[in-house]
């Protein structure tokens, strides 16, 4: 996805393949200043640390206050998520060839895609020595885990959330109530399996913008012309853009959970990047994969 500000050049919204991309008018209306409040604005309880809005990992900065459990309640639960699409990774990676017995694994795979057309996988850190070997022998099995859709659209809803406080004060009512009872019911998990389904999350809009930030600064209000009627919303941190209403959203599809993909690989450069031969087959989730 793609995004114009008006009588400025097209800004890309996103890691995508090469191809055509959608666009739409992008006007910011106001840069939020932050605003700190006595009681928590999820759970109403005494707001005692300083929260990001977004995540300080997006580039968020101090914006608000909430309780301990609001604060830190979201982050592995949800917003680890978040950050992993927002990076454009995927995560638990493992390798396999018939190079090398067993499945040998990195860290998490930053997936970028190059001017011509071919898309390369970086491991953020530290790899088993074999996987080298692995990407040597040129056809690798990969398997990965990617974002959770479900989760990463809460880690949005909680920021977005915060933004509407930010800017008028904790509302009150029955949508708002819906919000905060979804939002209560992320920090209440115990795991993050554990999260609920939500709708309204599933039916915000969201973009992303891949670069430089689009304004410096953490949230700002803003408005995106789609085909029909503008939509009113949030820019957090200049790149993602979060709608402030819901259509309720459509029933939100299985996890993928573990998904395995054949690739032919190129020769590694320093045994850190493969480039990957471009327009791979659609990702197989590994319950339903062949064999």
């Amino acid at each position: 996805m793609s995004v114009d500000r008006t009588g400025d050049v097209p800004l890309d919204f996103g890691i995508e393949p090469p191809g055509p991309t959608k666009t739409a008018p992008l006007r910011p209306i106001e840069v939020l200043r932050p605003r700190f409040f006595d009681r928590c604005p999820i759970c109403g309880d005494p707001a005692t640390t300083e929260e990001h809005v977004p995540p300080q990992r997006l580039g968020g900065t101090k914006m608000t206050r909430t309780c301990d459990r609001c604060n830190h309640g979201f982050g592995s639960l949800v917003e680890a998520d978040l950050v992993d699409w927002f990076d454009g990774a995927l995560t638990m990676p493992s390798f396999q060839s018939d190079a090398v017995r067993g499945k040998r694994q990195t860290s998490r795979l930053l997936m970028r895609w190059t001017p011509n057309g071919e898309f390369v996988l970086f491991p953020e850190g530290r790899s088993d020595p074999a996987v080298s070997e692995i990407l040597a022998a040129g056809d690798v099995t990969l398997e990965v885990s990617p974002p959770d859709e479900n989760r990463l659209r809460l880690a949005l809803l909680k920021s977005m959330y915060l933004a509407v406080c930010i800017k008028a004060g904790i509302p009150e009512g029955e949508p708002a109530d819906r919000v905060r009872a979804e939002l209560l019911a992320v920090r209440n998990a115990k795991r993050r399996a554990d999260v609920p389904v939500s709708a309204i999350a599933r039916g915000l809009t969201v973009l992303r913008h891949w670069g430089d930030p689009i304004i410096e600064e953490s949230v700002v209000l803003a408005e995106v012309q789609q085909e029909t009627a503008p939509i009113l919303g949030v820019l957090l941190a200049g790149r993602v853009f979060v709608s402030l209403s819901s259509t309720g959203g459509e029933a939100m599809p299985a996890p993928a959970g573990r998904l395995a993909h054949r690739l032919q690989v190129g020769a590694p450069v320093k045994g850190t990047v493969a480039s990957v031969r471009p327009e791979p087959p659609p990702l197989q989730s590994r319950r339903n994969r062949p064999g």
